[in-house]
């Protein structure tokens, strides 16, 4: 009997062996393919996210230069993938002019960079570029088991640059509005100073999606220092202007010489976000006469400064959401000789970062075409002066867009939303941004005082009045908006 249960279980040790055999070998398919697929596609990823990158460093030159954008991009893809070459590749000393190469095909882009990779480039927006990038994974193990022995992985990247190099940016891009000016000088005794660094990658100067009117003025457009604060540029300059900008005095001391503006390509509205304003709520405020200190929040009615009143700005996101701004008197941010202070939540010594940032919603809450309800108002004996902060993307005043219609509703020429009215007479000093995408704006100059802005991103701006608006262009004051979005 002993002997019979033997042989029963003879052979066993066959099957258990063979069992653990494919186990074993699953779990080092596992382990040698699984762990390959991973380190593979984080490799992709990390060049895919360096060629997005790569290539957005270079979307504001005027205009784009595809090939220059996709060869950086293919450079830094080539540097993170190996076996890979520019050699052969379709974007080299020939690479087209055209915003997107390696198209797919066959589920695969069409830009072969060599040992399995694959890719494609395109420029998304005037603000965005997206790198895709497949790889044929050779698989170590599986072929054994009859498994395929190769797999694509796929790896994307979106990234965003939205610094706009420019002191004045105008918008306005409807041909049904051609007739009228994204940039006009009204007057004949007021002039735009630009003043700053130009260069490059810090342009200064002005961009206009249409034309240019200068005006009538001698001079009308300055720049500071002479040949080196920027240009003009325009995508669409009438002819008319365009004999205007180039009357003897009228524009002095560009950049670059020869036929003014200079030729530009279209942009796209930038999307800066707005910042939240903390939850403290506040019925308005009216400032008739004294110092009085306002809180950043919600303000659910106007901030009105009468012109025998000052109101000081504690740092932070003031939201007006209906009534606007009125500004007859004075109304600043805080400056070191206030502090140290306490207020608001806060104690601010020396050193602490002082900046804010008045966000007004232009609702059209009476039918106007003109779309002003809100108006943000700068009186002719006022005195405004606004420090940006890094915290809100350097912005000192954001216009936000009506409503996704504003094209359809705002529909008095020139089209937008008529909110930001600075008088003549005004003494302003704006040292962020004034951002306002879908508004036409109206500053006012005076002679009497300084009236003078950080960078101006509007649908369009007219200058008037008797002195000089300067816009003191910083490449460390521009709103921004940069890095990886996906």
């Amino acid at each position: 009997m002993h002997a019979s249960w033997l042989r029963k279980q003879s052979g066993q040790a066959v099957v258990l062996v063979a069992v653990a055999v494919v186990v074993l070998t699953a779990i080092l398919a596992l382990a040698l393919d699984g762990g390959g697929i991973y380190l593979d596609r984080r490799q992709i990823q990390n060049a895919a996210d360096s060629a997005a990158l790569a290539g957005a460093e270079l979307l504001m030159a005027i205009p784009p230069s595809y090939p220059g954008i996709h060869n950086q991009a293919i450079g830094n893809l080539v540097k993170n993938l190996p076996g890979t070459s520019t050699a052969g590749t379709v974007c080299s000393a020939s690479c087209p002019n055209q915003p997107t190469v390696g198209f797919p095909s066959g589920g695969l882009g069409t830009l072969n960079l060599g040992a399995g990779y694959y890719a494609e480039l395109s420029v998304t927006n005037s603000y965005t570029y997206l790198a895709v990038v497949w790889h044929i994974h050779q698989v170590a193990v599986a072929p054994i088991h009859g498994f395929q022995s190769t797999m694509t992985l796929q790896a994307r990247a979106v990234a965003q640059n939205a610094n706009l190099p420019y002191a004045v940016v105008a918008l306005q891009d409807k041909p049904a509005n051609s007739q009228y000016h994204n940039l006009n000088i009204s007057a004949s005794t007021a002039v735009l100073g630009l003043q700053g660094g130009g260069g490059p990658s810090a342009r200064g100067g002005v961009f206009s999606n249409a034309g240019i009117d200068p005006g009538n003025g001698i001079p009308a457009i300055t720049f500071s220092p002479a040949g080196n604060a920027g240009d003009l540029w325009a995508v669409n300059e009438p002819n008319g202007d365009q004999s205007l900008l180039n009357a003897a005095g009228r524009v002095t001391g560009q950049q670059t010489a020869g036929t003014l503006p200079r030729l530009a390509s279209h942009l796209d509205l930038p999307s800066y976000p707005e910042p939240a304003p903390p939850a403290a709520s506040f019925n308005g405020s009216t400032v008739v006469n004294g110092t009085a200190y306002l809180c950043p929040g919600q303000y659910t009615n106007q901030i009105n400064v009468q012109s025998a009143g000052t109101a000081i700005l504690f740092p932070g996101v003031y939201k007006v959401q209906a009534g606007g701004v009125n500004v007859q008197g004075t109304l600043r941010t805080l400056t070191n000789a206030d502090l140290p202070i306490s207020g608001c939540g806060q104690t601010l010594t020396s050193g602490a970062d002082l900046g804010a940032i008045v966000e007004i919603k232009p609702d059209n809450f009476g039918g106007s075409t003109r779309c002003d309800k809100n108006p943000f108002t700068v009186g002719s004996s006022a005195t405004f002066t606004l420090t940006p902060s890094l915290n809100y993307f350097n912005i000192n005043v954001y216009i936000e867009t009506y409503s996704a219609a504003w094209q359809t509703v705002c529909t008095t020429q020139p089209l937008g939303t008529n909110v930001l009215q600075f008088s003549s007479g005004a003494c302003y000093n704006i040292s962020g941004a004034i951002y306002g995408p879908a508004d036409n704006m109206i500053m006012g100059t005076s002679s009497a005082c300084g009236t003078t802005v950080g960078q101006v991103i509007a649908w369009t701006l007219t200058v008037n009045g008797s002195g000089t608006l300067n816009a003191n262009f910083s490449a460390n004051r521009l709103p921004y908006i940069k890095g990886l979005t996906q």
